[in-house]
């Protein structure tokens, strides 16, 4: 529910550029003020938007529909490309984010090890009958469903994991790769120690965009998984670090 909200609200925020609480709190009328905040903190912390004083910016192409950027056909082809790399019998690690959601739901019904930050990527994958879920305790962030902090990391660290898809709210040359939230840079961190293959999991939207927390470099993955054909000067960097993007 959460979620699909939030991608409503960021489709209003897209489609008018500049948008106040009172814009958002009309549009959506059932949702209270601290929920709007929350949502707001959500997908400022993912790079979908800007918060401005008394509401919100989105960044990116203004006034675009839903044919012009197609977010969830992004998620779908990104999903598509990365379920080609979970084998049976592997552990694997599926972050937090609405690709990730896609690519929970999508993974065949098999024998895995899935371990996972995001309490709804467990639920979907709970869908099925074969996996087995390791769920990352620690501090639940209200607003993506994610537990990060001292507890999860200490349960990561005792896991072996082949393979990790991992979440990017934004990529830059200068940047790396970043996210809004300390706690998840650093979890992140950790995942991409014990994982022996790191998939970056990131829409082409968030090419070019820097948020406060970097996690990795492009030398720390093995694959990037985009939607569309990635700028050249990123396409340099990932061959020089032996980076498959695909």
């Amino acid at each position: 529910m959460n979620i699909l909200r939030r991608e409503n609200m960021k489709d209003f925020i897209r489609q008018h550029g500049i948008v106040s609480l009172k814009e958002l709190s009309a549009a959506f009328p059932d949702v209270s003020v601290m929920t709007l905040h929350r949502d707001l903190s959500y997908l400022a912390g993912e790079g979908e938007i800007q918060r401005i004083r008394g509401g919100a910016k989105f960044i990116g192409e203004v006034g675009a529909s839903e044919g012009d950027i197609p977010n969830k056909s992004a998620k779908d082809i990104i999903a598509r490309k990365a379920v080609d790399f979970v084998r049976e019998g592997s552990a694997i690690y599926i972050d937090c984010g609405t690709t990730m959601m896609e690519l929970a739901r999508i993974i065949p019904d098999m024998y895995i090890n899935v371990v996972t930050c995001g309490a709804n990527v467990a639920l979907e994958v709970a869908k099925k009958t074969r996996p087995t879920i390791n769920l990352c305790g620690g501090v639940l962030n209200r607003n993506n469903l994610s537990t990060t902090g001292n507890f999860a990391e200490i349960i990561l660290s005792q896991i072996n994991i082949d393979v990790a898809f991992v979440s990017a709210s934004g990529f830059s040359v200068e940047g790396g790769f970043t996210c809004g939230f300390e706690s998840q840079a650093s979890f992140r961190r950790l995942l991409i120690e014990k994982a022996r293959s790191v998939i970056v999991l990131m829409d082409s939207s968030k090419v070019g965009r820097m948020l406060p927390f970097t996690f990795s470099g492009m030398k720390d993955i093995n694959y990037l998984i985009s939607d569309k054909t990635l700028p050249q000067n990123i396409l340099d960097l990932a061959k020089e670090h032996n980076v498959e993007v695909l």
